[in-house]
C-alpha cells in the first residue's frame, strides 16, 4: 500500500530579533511529526538592516514607530506599503513551496500573504499566531480575514475578540515553547554547573545578552557581580564582544551563541534578561522565575505588567534594585519558592493550551476523501 505523501505547512517569519523566529521553530517542533515544515523571511535586507541599526543605536525611533502605527489606520497604511514591498517575493514563495497551509508568527506578513493569495491566485488555508501577550498591536489587528487567529494568552484573547474577530476562528492556544524547553534537565544540573566551572551551592542566574545589541548588558553585568555570592551564565548570542569581554571572568561563564539553550538555562535559578516575551515563556517552561532588567520601549513595555499579573518573577529595572533583590533572594530563599509556585502555575495552564494545536491546524487542512 503506498503511503500517503505528508501535507506541507509554509510559516512566514522575520529575522528582525529572534522572537519571530524562536515562535516559528516552537511550531516546527510541535508540528513536524504529522507534517512537513519549512521556514522562510521572505522580507528584503533593507528591513533587516533597519532593524539592527535601530535596536543598536536608536531605540527611542524603534519605540516612535511601533507607538505611531499603533492606530487601525496607520496600521493599514503601513500594511499597504508593506503589501507593495513583499507581495511579489510572498507569491513566489507561495509557488516554490507549494503548501497545503500558511502560518505566520509576524504581523507585516498577514494582510501581505493574504494579498498575494488573492492577487495571484494562490488560495490557502492562513493562520496567524500574535506574537504579543499581553497587548496586540494594530498591525495584528487589521487583517480579520485568517481561518484561524491563535491568541498565546487569555488577554490577547480577549483584545481579539474585543476588536471583532470571529469566535469560531479564535483560539486560546498558549504560547509555543520550543520542545528543547520541554526535557527534564533536573538530574544533569550538578554535572552541567560543574562543566561550567560553576558552583552548585550559589545562587545561579542566567542572564541573556541579546544577539542583536538592544539591551546593553555590559554595566548590567558588572552590576551584578558586586553581589558577592551570585554567580552568572551568560548568554552572549551572537554578540562576539560581550562574549570577549567576560570571557575569562571569576564567578562568570560566558556562553557564546548556541541553538541548544534550555540546558544552560535550566543550570540556573532564576533568570534575567530583556523582557522579550519568547525567552520569558521559557524561563516559564522550565519552572524559572524571571527578573526583568530592560524592555523595548513601547513593544515590550506591556510585558513588565504581564510578569507582574501572573506572578512569574519580578521587575528591577534599576541597578540598585537588581542588586537588592539578588540579595534578598540569597538571605531569604523562601521568595524564590513563593513566585515558583506562580510559574508553576502558568507553566501548567500554557503547556495544557499547546497542545490544542496540532488539533486545530489539522482541522483546517484539507483533506481528500
Amino acid at each position: 500500500m503506498t503511503e500517503q505523501p505528508r501535507q506541507k505547512i509554509l510559516i512566514f517569519t522575520s529575522k528582525t530579533g529572534g522572537g519571530h523566529i524562536s515562535l516559528a521553530e516552537a511550531l516546527r517542533d510541535r508540528l513536524s511529526d504529522q507534517y512537513t515544515i519549512e521556514m522562510i523571511d521572505p522580507q528584503p535586507r533593507v528591513i533587516h538592516a533597519h532593524y539592527r541599526l535601530v535596536s543598536r543605536h536608536a531605540l527611542w525611533l524603534w519605540a516612535a514607530e511601533f507607538r505611531f502605527s499603533d492606530t487601525p489606520a496607520r496600521a493599514r497604511a503601513a500594511h499597504r506599503i508593506y503589501s507593495t514591498l513583499l507581495v511579489r517575493n510572498v507569491a513566489a514563495a507561495l509557488r516554490r513551496s507549494a503548501p497545503d497551509l500558511v502560518m505566520t508568527t509576524y504581523p507585516f506578513l498577514t494582510s501581505e500573504v493574504k494579498e498575494a493569495m488573492r492577487r495571484f491566485g494562490q488560495p490557502l488555508p492562513f493562520i496567524m499566531l500574535f506574537a504579543d501577550p499581553n497587548g496586540v498591536h494594530q498591525s495584528w489587528l487589521t487583517e480579520q480575514g485568517a481561518e484561524g487567529v491563535f491568541a498565546p494568552t487569555r488577554e490577547t484573547y480577549d483584545q481579539a475578540l474585543a476588536a471583532g474577530f470571529p469566535p469560531e476562528r479564535l483560539h486560546l492556544t498558549g504560547w509555543p515553547v520550543r520542545a528543547q524547553f520541554y526535557r527534564d534537565f533536573s538530574a544533569s544540573r550538578p554535572s552541567a554547573l560543574a562543566a561550567m566551572g560553576l558552583q552548585p551551592d550559589r545562587l545561579t542566574v542566567f542572564l541573556q545578552g541579546g544577539g542583536e545589541g538592544a539591551a546593553r548588558f555590559v554595566r548590567t553585568v558588572e552590576n551584578l557581580l558586586q553581589v558577592e555570592n551570585i554567580q552568572i551564565i551568560l548568554a552572549a548570542g551572537t554578540n562576539r564582544r560581550l562574549y570577549r569581554r567576560f570571557q575569562h571572568t571569576p564567578r562568570l561563564f560566558a556562553l557564546p551563541f548556541t541553538k541548544e539553550i534550555a540546558t544552560y538555562m535550566s543550570a540556573a535559578d532564576v533568570v534575567m534578561g530583556k523582557a522579550g516575551p519568547n525567552m520569558l515563556f521559557e524561563a516559564v517552561t522550565l519552572g524559572k522565575p524571571f527578573i526583568a532588567t530592560a524592555y523595548i520601549p513601547g513593544q515590550e513595555q506591556a510585558n513588565l505588567e504581564f510578569i507582574q499579573r501572573h506572578h512569574l518573577g519580578w521587575v528591577a529595572l534599576q541597578a540598585a534594585d537588581q542588586r537588592q533583590l539578588l540579595h534578598d533572594l540569597i538571605a531569604s530563599p523562601a521568595r524564590l519558592a513563593e513566585v515558583a509556585s506562580g510559574v508553576e502555575a502558568y507553566r501548567q495552564w500554557n503547556t495544557e493550551a499547546n497542545q490544542a494545536i496540532p488539533g486545530l491546524v489539522n482541522e483546517l487542512l484539507p483533506h481528500t476523501v
